[in-house]
């Protein structure tokens, strides 16, 4: 019985993929992939960039992390946290957690929604108005089941300087707008500089939370699809370098930097997995992740990954075993 239930819901987060088609945000890791690349082909000066990038985007992670060796390629997972000022306050607009397995060659991003009602009742957003970031990743631990390694931090209002050092993108925009002295029209709008970017993030009213966020998502991805380019990256090297820092924080050190050019370059491939959440009955704009989604992503990535889990997950698996 319980088979059958956990069979049917994996199918239900499937379909709901496919339907959403949402994107979860991976700059970060095609960062890393830049690193990759630039500390096999060159040294010297850009060596010096590279390090200086890292060691300025360097912060001590918001709560204790359980400790990993990346120079014995061990499995890792990281806690991806996107913060954006709306209406002046910092919010939550992302939490992701990166499990990267160097032996499958692969990195799973599982994403949950700020906004969605957890099982205990409350939801991250409202967990990292009250308590900030340690909250939101012990609670992701909780959640998951899965002793975090990492952190990453991004901070979407610093986006524009990441499309400014790449020399642009193009984004496809849905409803004609101005903002900020920029007026954008419906369809193709070239984005440039930093500003312009700031421009388009515009919370336009009270009602415009969901846009802004699609916008947000818009030119985060045509970012990442620059960053794919080797042209791109090497064209762009030093321009890249300096806005790293401005956009991401991360408990990465430059020692832990080059442990995964030479560790996990092949984990660079991506798997996404949306935690399902579903609207709340009589609530049309309030949605709730059920206990067994949460189970499923779980299972996820204890079996398929390998990650170390807590104990307390062992005995909970044998129930779906």
């Amino acid at each position: 019985m319980v088979k059958s239930r956990v069979a049917e819901n994996g199918r239900q987060i499937k379909r709901g993929n496919k339907k959403k088609k949402r994107k979860v945000l991976k700059i970060f890791l095609f960062v890393l992939l830049f690193f990759i690349i630039i500390l096999g082909a060159v040294g010297g000066k850009v060596y010096f960039d590279l390090k200086t990038a890292v060691t300025k985007a360097y912060v001590n992670p918001p709560t204790q992390m359980t400790s990993i060796s990346l120079k014995k390629k061990e499995p890792f997972t990281t806690a991806i946290l996107g913060i954006s000022k709306i209406d002046g306050k910092d919010v939550l607009v992302s939490a992701n957690l990166a499990a990267t397995n160097p032996r499958l060659q692969q990195t799973t991003v599982i994403n949950l929604s700020t906004s969605a009602i957890l099982p205990d009742k409350q939801t991250l957003l409202t967990l990292y108005n009250s308590k900030g970031e340690a909250a939101v990743i012990k609670e992701m631990e909780k959640l998951l089941q899965v002793k975090i390694n990492k952190f990453v931090g991004r901070n979407f209002d610093q986006m524009g300087e990441l499309v400014q050092a790449i020399g642009g993108v193009s984004i496809q925009n849905a409803n004609e707008f101005s903002a900020q002295g920029f007026k954008f029209p419906q369809g193709t709008v070239a984005l440039n500089k930093a500003e312009e970017v700031a421009a388009y993030f515009t919370l336009l009213n009270a009602g415009d939370t969901k846009k802004a966020f699609a916008r947000q998502q818009e030119v985060v991805m045509a970012v990442v699809s620059k960053l794919k380019s080797p042209r791109v990256l090497i064209r762009h090297y030093g321009q890249i370098l300096t806005a790293f820092p401005k956009v991401f924080k991360t408990s990465f050190n430059f020692g832990n930097v080059k442990a995964l050019a030479l560790n996990y370059n092949g984990a660079i491939r991506i798997k996404k997995i949306n935690v399902r959440s579903s609207k709340v009955a009589g609530q049309s704009e309030v949605t709730a992740i059920s206990q067994s989604n949460l189970d499923l992503a779980k299972i996820t990535i204890s079996r398929k990954f390998k990650i170390k889990r807590k104990k307390s997950l062992d005995k909970h698996l044998m129930i779906f075993l």
